[in-house]
């Protein structure tokens, strides 16, 4: 069975791993690659100034991430035409089945329950496993910091060599430009599913 997994990431994207015993450390070696495109002319009081207020903002986003079983967070941290792209992804392990109820449990039939719940999914099959993508438009709530729409994609995919179901769930979302259905946003959701063709399991 699969101890982990491996995928290629697009130029100038990185990782957090949520763990708390590596959260702080990931956290940090992202922001000081990110502290390395400031101007050379920055002063020093701003730079330090904006590592503070970067540290903060990634540390909010990780907690947040790894309180709904997050393993990895997967965000760009290298500017494009100065500016840094709107998305991210999150790879999370769903509480898994166990006794006599997860034995009676098809993946099958949870596909099927997630498919019925999203009009908009296909099956996939991804490194030998069987999964679903699902895709919607989440609009945001009350009092969210954020005032756009996001577009999301999610791959849910079964564990190999378990003896009882386990999946994998990674979940891209982006508010791109502001309009999910723009061609910048379809471009970053293309992005992303050419990121999954490079998923692989990984062995002992």
């Amino acid at each position: 069975m699969p101890v982990g997994f491996n995928l290629v990431l697009p130029p100038g994207w990185d990782k957090i791993r949520l763990q708390e015993e590596f959260l702080d450390d990931s956290i940090l070696a992202v922001v000081d690659r990110s502290i390395r495109q400031l101007p050379d002319d920055l002063a020093k009081d701003d730079i330090s100034k904006v590592r503070m207020e970067l540290f903060k903002q990634l540390r909010k986003a990780a907690r947040k991430a790894a309180r709904a079983n997050g393993l990895i967070l997967y965000l760009p941290t290298e500017r494009v035409h100065d500016t840094v792209i709107p998305a991210s992804f999150v790879v999370t392990e769903p509480t898994p089945v166990t006794g006599d109820v997860g034995s009676g449990i098809q993946t099958d039939h949870i596909f099927a329950a997630l498919a019925a719940d999203n009009s908009t999914s296909e099956a996939v099959e991804v490194d030998g496993s069987s999964g679903i993508r699902m895709e919607r438009v989440v609009h945001p709530q009350e009092g969210s910091e954020i005032p756009f729409s996001s577009r999301r994609v999610e791959y849910v995919l079964s564990v190999p060599g378990r003896p009882l179901p386990r999946w994998l769930a990674i979940t891209f979302s982006t508010v791109g430009d502001g309009k999910p259905d723009s061609d910048y946003s379809s471009a970053l959701v293309e992005l992303f599913d050419a990121v999954m063709m490079t998923f692989r399991w990984s062995y002992e």
